[in-house]
């Protein structure tokens, strides 16, 4: 029976060591090397009779951000954020260098100190997303509504209530022109005409109805 107890303790130290997966909460993160600083959303008791106390802030970690070739999908992680930690099988610290296999070097296994970070993960308290959109592909701000959706039906959604769309270079001062109105106008609108006495020339004047006003919205350069 103590054989049994003491295998059993043996185990539950080592499995105090090995970690899989965990929440936890940004504290820095530089979007230049996609590297951070993060604490585990866990507390654990040194001492079988101590209060839980929390992990340590864990140092460089890299964080997944959706990247294939030159394109990279980076996401505006702030201090706060929760994310997911998984931890490498081996030692990080020679396996990230040049994308070519290396000798860890290192004997950790599933430490603390080899997690990998994914943006994303939602905690209960931040609310449950927008309902609307959820057969669809949705990128879009709560903060300030704005959206761009990818419909199953082939339709391309860009909502900006608050703020302008930039075409080829932010800040754009060249309105774009509204087309169906644009149309509209070339197609209906009317001019002044005075004629002089015998032969001769006329002229026109301005137009009866003004032009169409540029996008407030969309910007073109």
């Amino acid at each position: 029976m103590r054989l049994t107890r003491l295998v059993a303790t043996m185990i539950d130290q080592a499995l105090d060591d090995l970690h899989v997966a965990l929440p936890a909460r940004v504290e820095r993160f530089d979007p230049t090397t996609l590297r951070g600083e993060v604490v585990p959303l866990i507390k654990r008791r040194l001492a079988k009779d101590g209060e839980p106390e929390p992990l340590p802030p864990i140092l460089d970690v890299p964080f997944w951000m959706p990247k294939a070739g030159p394109f990279v999908l980076r996401l505006p992680v702030r201090r706060g954020d929760v994310v997911l930690l998984v931890f490498s099988e081996r030692a990080l610290d020679y396996l990230l260098v040049d994308g070519q296999p290396q000798d860890p070097r290192f004997r950790r296994r599933h430490a603390l100190d080899d997690a990998i970070a994914i943006p994303g993960l939602l905690h209960q308290g931040e609310g449950a997303l927008p309902s609307e959109h959820g057969q669809d592909v949705a990128l879009f701000d709560r903060n300030n509504g704005n959206k761009i959706v990818l419909k199953a039906s082939g339709d391309c959604i860009i909502h900006v209530p608050a703020g302008r769309i930039y075409l080829a270079d932010e800040g754009a001062q060249e309105g774009a022109a509204r087309g169906t109105s644009l149309k509209e106008w070339l197609d209906t609108h009317e001019h002044p005409y005075t004629w002089t006495d015998g032969p001769g020339s006329g002229t026109t004047g301005p137009p009866t109805t003004p032009s169409p006003e540029p996008s407030e919205k969309v910007f073109l350069k």
